[in-house]
């Protein structure tokens, strides 16, 4: 046997062909620098050796190099694995060790089912697609063409998995997921679009509901960010259950439909809630059923951090102009900075809270969710801020306020109406 691709993923096909009694003779790679791998000689120069396997982990480089040999392909099954007699394996694909494929089962041409991956009866997985270590598919689930199941991620019986669609580690799948995204949790829901596709050459759709100011501003940011090379958003259009279809939106573009036109679509379409309530975001949000609809945070270029490797931010989330964080600062979902804001070292902002412009969040604050902080208001360090409280514009807050409650003035104060 002779492998294509002298990485990490080729040494553990090496530790099956010793443990089935399959010799190596030969392995080869592009990469000039790699002339060696576990005491095995590489090549730069393939003339036509046969059987061979294309060992690469990634499977869309998998399949561009499988497309350019004309060739014999050979297959590798670990004699620790369990397979059905009356399951199906296609040429070029790699059992590990501890897979389990059952009655039924038919694994296309150059997959990879990785160490203790569990295949149940009839699924089908079609050509270069890989389940990832102690994944497990239950029966009659159908796997796309170039789909990537994360390690230990399950999906239940019957469903699709699309084609190149990445599905996280660790997710539960009980819908069926559409070609070319990335998805993950439990249950699994679509998060965005799959980065194997080129993203110089395939846009991404996306539309906002909400046509109102804060429609406008978004579909401005989302401008920016495909002129500063950010990203690459074909935008469609406005959906608002308060205005007709064809009402024009400025010069950005007209309204497309309500809820029910969003929840009928059809493809993956990305979506920015551009509502300014919280409370009205989040109904939003629970009324969306579209599986089909995935939520990318919109963050202007110039966002500045001062940490990147200590930033988490969630998804949905609105990031306006000339806002900034410090350090070790965590951003939760569907939040909206409404431009200018500054949150500093160890802060935590949970969900569906709008930040107005100018407000400034000091150092370990805490915010929970659904809450108003009004235009330059701030919140001094280490106040723990719970849920829909609205905080007045200019207001500073100097204690923990009462959920529900307005605060106003300096220091802020209880608003009672």
């Amino acid at each position: 046997m002779y492998l294509y691709g002298a990485s990490g993923h080729a040494k553990v096909i090496i530790d099956i062909l010793n443990a089935s009694g399959i010799a190596l003779k030969g392995m080869f790679d592009d990469d000039t620098s790699i002339n060696e791998l576990m005491s095995y000689p590489v090549r730069h120069e393939w003339k036509g050796e046969s059987p061979i396997i294309v060992s690469i982990g990634n499977n869309l480089t998998r399949k561009q190099i499988v497309q350019k040999l004309d060739c014999e392909f050979g297959t590798v099954i670990h004699p620790s694995s369990i397979v059905s007699p009356m399951a199906r394996i296609g040429a070029g694909s790699v059992v590990m060790q501890g897979a389990i494929i059952q009655s039924g089962a038919a694994v296309g041409r150059h997959c990879i089912l990785n160490t203790g991956a569990s295949v149940d009866h009839e699924c089908l997985i079609d050509d270069f697609a890989h389940i990832s270590p102690q994944a497990t598919l239950c029966g009659n689930v159908h796997i796309g063409e170039g789909a990537w199941i994360g390690a230990a991620a399950v999906v239940i019986p019957g469903v699709k998995i699309g084609k190149w669609a990445v599905i996280g580690a660790g997710s539960v799948v009980v819908d069926d997921i559409p070609d070319g995204v990335v998805a993950y949790g439990n249950p699994c829901r679509v998060r965005s679009m799959d980065t194997n596709l080129s993203k110089k050459e395939k846009s991404s759709k996306i539309a906002i509901y909400g046509a109102g100011g804060l429609g406008r501003e978004v579909a401005g940011g989302i401008k920016r960010i495909n002129a500063a090379g950010k990203g690459n958003w074909e935008f469609v259009g406005f959906y608002d259950d308060n205005k007709t279809v064809g009402t024009p939106v400025s010069h950005y573009g007209t309204v497309m439909g309500g809820m029910d036109d969003l929840n009928a679509v059809d493809q993956p379409l990305a979506i920015a809630i551009a509502v300014g309530d919280p409370m009205t975001r989040k109904l939003i949000l629970n009324r969306i059923t579209n599986k089909n609809i995935y939520y990318p945070n919109l963050i202007a270029p110039s966002f500045r951090i001062l940490d990147p490797e200590t930033f988490v931010a969630g998804q949905g989330n609105i990031i306006q102009d000339s806002c900034s964080v410090t350090c070790n600062v965590t951003v939760g979902d569907f939040n909206v900075l409404n431009g200018s804001n500054v949150l500093g070292h160890d802060v935590v902002l949970g969900d569906f809270n709008v930040l107005m412009p100018g407000v400034r969040l000091s150092g370990s604050v805490g915010v929970g969710d659904c809450n108003l902080f009004g235009v330059d208001s701030v919140v001094l360090q280490r106040i723990k801020v719970g849920n829909n409280i609205t905080l007045g514009a200019g207001s500073v807050l100097m204690t923990k306020p009462k959920d529900g409650c307005t605060y106003i003035g300096v220091p802020a104060k209880k608003f009672e109406y």
